[in-house]
C-alpha cells in the first residue's frame, strides 16, 4: 500500500512467455549461453524431429542420423538459446551450470487504465546464477524497487514512470549500467525503442 502502483514481478526459466515476463513490471528471466544438449538415443523416441526442427527460428536445426539414431544437429553459430526446441523435444535440453544465468527486465504491463499496455524492457542482460537465494538478482530489484517508489507519481507503474523521466535516467537513477546490450537492433524497433545512439538527457 506505500507503493505508487502495483509492482508486477514475474519468474519464467526462457523468453517464451511462460512466465509472462514481455508484460510485467520487473521479470526475472533464465538467460542460457550454450545451444542445447542433444540426447541422439531419445530424441526419436521422445520428439517429433519435424516439428521440433520447424519450432527453431533461426533455422539452426536440421535432421541428422548418429550411430543409428535418428536425430537432430543444431548449428551453435545460429542458435540463440531461446529453448523453443526444449518446449518440444525434451531430449534437447538447454540448462547448463556455466551458460546459465539470469537477466532483469522492466517496464511492462498488460492493464490500459491509464496507459497503453507495454512490453518490458532489458534491464540487466546477465547476472549469474546464484542459488539458493540469488543475493545479487534479489540486491538490483530492490535497488529498482526502491528508486521507483520514491520517485514515482501515484498510480504511476513502474514503465510509465521510467518513460516519463527517460530510459537514460531510469539507468542514472537505479544505478545500472547500461551497455550496448540495451541497443534494440531489432527491425521493427523504432515503434518501441529509440535505436539513435543520440540519446538525449
Amino acid at each position: 500500500h506505500k507503493m505508487p502502483a502495483q509492482v508486477r514481478i514475474s519468474l519464467a526459466c526462457c523468453l517464451n512467455m511462460c512466465g509472462a515476463v514481455h508484460c510485467s513490471d520487473i521479470a526475472i528471466l533464465g538467460v542460457h549461453r550454450k545451444p542445447p544438449v542433444i540426447e541422439h538415443s531419445h530424441v526419436n523416441k521422445m520428439c517429433e524431429i519435424p516439428t521440433t526442427i520447424a519450432s527453431c527460428p533461426t533455422a539452426a536445426i536440421k535432421p541428422s542420423k548418429v550411430d543409428d539414431f535418428k536425430s537432430v544437429a543444431v548449428n551453435a553459430d545460429r542458435c540463440m538459446f531461446c529453448g523453443n526446441c526444449y518446449t518440444m523435444c525434451p531430449a534437447m535440453p538447454l540448462a547448463d551450470a556455466e551458460g546459465d544465468g539470469v537477466a532483469l527486465w522492466v517496464g511492462g504491463k498488460v492493464s490500459n487504465a491509464r496507459s497503453m499496455p507495454k512490453f518490458s524492457k532489458l534491464a540487466v542482460p546477465f547476472i549469474p546464477n546464484e542459488p539458493p537465494r540469488w543475493p545479487t538478482t534479489v540486491k538490483l530489484i530492490r535497488e529498482i524497487v526502491e528508486v521507483y517508489a520514491a520517485d514515482a507519481n501515484r498510480y504511476e507503474r513502474l514503465g510509465e514512470w521510467a518513460e516519463r523521466i527517460g530510459w537514460e535516467r531510469f539507468f542514472e537513477k537505479t544505478g545500472l549500467e547500461f551497455s550496448h546490450h540495451h541497443i534494440d537492433d531489432y527491425r521493427f524497433a523504432a515503434t518501441t525503442w529509440r535505436t539513435s545512439t543520440q540519446f538525449k538527457w
